[in-house]
């Protein structure tokens, strides 16, 4: 007699913070791409999005749940910081901020000044997704849903500072002047 087991876990989540065109790109990706989708976004802008398995109004993200969680935050300057903040306080696997570099460093300056220590503020990853050279919200949303399945498996890590990492099949080190070396 043989016997198989196969185990039946919860669906990774992406959960997107906003209603931006990036936002709406992402959320039909990653449903696509097998993930469960959840939209925290107020009841107004809940319409932009055609299908998602959960609907938050605001940004009130549960602090704990059994699956593994990605959050993309693509609010386009209305809730950043709150979304942000919401994101942060949560046990998140990956988190993730759609904008400039420069936007994201006056987000976490505002933040670090809130009380959000430091080492959460290390988790948020910005600008968003894989260095494509993406311009539309469909080719943003690509590089942001690579990024996080990378993360999911293992083969890029949410914090990409200082040790090596595989991209496009060669090992790199990024410093934090965002100069890539090969390792």
């Amino acid at each position: 007699m043989d016997i198989f087991v196969e185990p039946v876990l919860p669906r990774p989540q992406v959960v997107i913070c906003g209603s931006s065109p990036v936002a709406v790109a992402i959320a039909d990706l990653a449903r696509r791409s097998g993930f469960a989708v959840t939209i925290c976004a107020l009841s107004a802008e809940q319409a932009a999005f055609a299908d998602a398995d959960r609907r938050i109004e605001g940004f009130a993200l549960p602090v704990n749940e059994a699956a593994a969680r990605y959050v993309v935050v693509s609010t386009q300057g209305r809730g950043d910081e709150a979304a942000l903040a919401a994101a942060l306080a949560a046990d998140i696997d990956y988190i993730a901020f759609v904008g400039s570099r420069k936007k994201a460093g006056a987000l976490k300056a505002a933040l670090a000044e809130r009380g959000v220590a430091a080492e959460q503020l290390a988790k948020l990853k910005a600008p968003a997704g894989l260095d494509l050279g993406a311009i539309t919200p469909e080719e943003i949303a690509i590089s942001v849903v690579a990024e996080i399945v990378a993360v999911r498996r293992g083969k890029l890590r949410s914090d990409p500072w200082g040790e090596c990492q595989q991209v496009g099949g060669y090992n790199w080190r990024l410093v934090k002047s965002m100069q890539s070396e090969p390792c």
